[in-house]
């Protein structure tokens, strides 16, 4: 274990994913892993220059290498994330009636996350912690960063400014007023047993079961949520004056791109400290994948308007490969 960093001083993500069986092959990196392999890149390098430095030991860094494996495995290539049917076909072009539905229904999660959010704040462990939550939950409610997507707060409020609004936005171009989103009772099934994972997980009051709720949720959304729901809505708005307004899709998109990055350092942070526990944060996000967003995706295929042949049957494909039978970094 000791010579695992001097054996391999820069085996890339790439190679390590391929070295314990991830990818089909080198060089064969599937497009849901691309952006957290480049981003896996810049963490080992960090935590290589650790090594260097005596933060980290090199049995440490080979236990992240195989953190990162299992991260790989069991959180990016989950169904939900690698192979969202629902989502590619929405991509495609929808129906008038297709959208005002998949606006309503996660409406419905986004202004019941600010309700985990809260949650997070009132039992933050430490006064770091705390005000870091409290700046996201700020923001959430109408108070901008001066710089970008984190940081310090502008400290002016604004209703223009609330994330809510832009929701309300789209909605109010879809037909939907402010009775028809966000409430809990009008959500569906699946949207309600979404919300209730984001209670149960991502504001548990267990540091690595919120950490990895939060990780699921993070990259999920940098990776397959934003980019093809807004395909679908501007197809939608080449055959409609006015257009719907997409705001709220635009902003978190570009804000997603930012956070998937930060989750990984922030997965490195966690990972030093000595409350983390690596399977509670994995089963922590596996769950929040499959009891919250894959439940949503299948009551949402399953309730669809206007839904016809070119629908799929289900909202995912199976799981291409069971993580358990990957190598171990330590056996490569």
């Amino acid at each position: 274990m000791a010579t695992q960093v001097s054996q391999h001083p820069q085996r890339s993500a790439a190679d390590l994913f391929a070295q314990v069986g991830l990818l089909e092959g080198p060089g064969q990196l599937p497009a849901h892993l691309e952006l957290f392999t480049e981003q896996a890149d810049r963490i080992l390098q960090q935590a290589r220059e650790d090594v260097a430095e005596g933060k980290l030991t090199p049995e440490q860094f080979a236990d992240f290498q195989q953190l990162l494996v299992d991260v790989a495995a069991r959180v990016m290539s989950h169904p939900i994330i690698a192979s969202n049917l629902y989502l590619k076909r929405f991509a495609e072009g929808v129906t008038e009636a297709q959208a005002r539905h998949e606006c309503q229904q996660f409406s419905v999660f986004a202004l019941q996350f600010d309700v985990a959010q809260a949650k997070l704040v009132a039992n933050a462990p430490t006064l770091e912690a705390y005000e870091e939550r409290l700046r996201v939950l700020l923001n959430e409610k109408g108070i901008p960063y001066k710089d970008g997507f984190e940081g310090e707060l502008t400290g002016q409020w604004s209703e223009a400014t609330v994330h809510f609004t832009w929701m309300r936005n789209m909605a109010r171009g879809l037909g939907l007023a402010f009775e028809d989103i966000g409430k809990i009772w009008i959500g569906l099934p699946g949207t309600q047993q979404f919300v209730e994972a984001t209670f149960d997980l991502y504001a548990s009051t267990d540091p690595s079961t919120a950490a990895g709720a939060a990780f699921a949720i993070e990259n999920w959304a940098a990776n397959s949520l934003w980019k093809p729901w807004i395909a679908g809505m501007e197809k939608l708005n080449a055959t409609r004056r006015p257009p719907v307004d997409l705001g709220y899709l635009l902003y978190h998109d570009k804000e997603e791109e930012h956070h998937s990055q930060a989750t990984l350092d922030e997965l490195y942070e966690d990972f030093t400290e000595p409350w983390f526990d690596a399977e509670k944060f994995l089963s922590s996000a596996e769950e929040m994948l499959t009891r919250g967003v894959q439940a949503y995706y299948e009551s949402q295929l399953e309730s669809l308007p206007d839904k016809d042949e070119t629908w799929p049957l289900d909202a995912t494909e199976p799981r291409r490969f069971d993580p358990k039978t990957l190598k171990k970094v330590a056996d490569v």
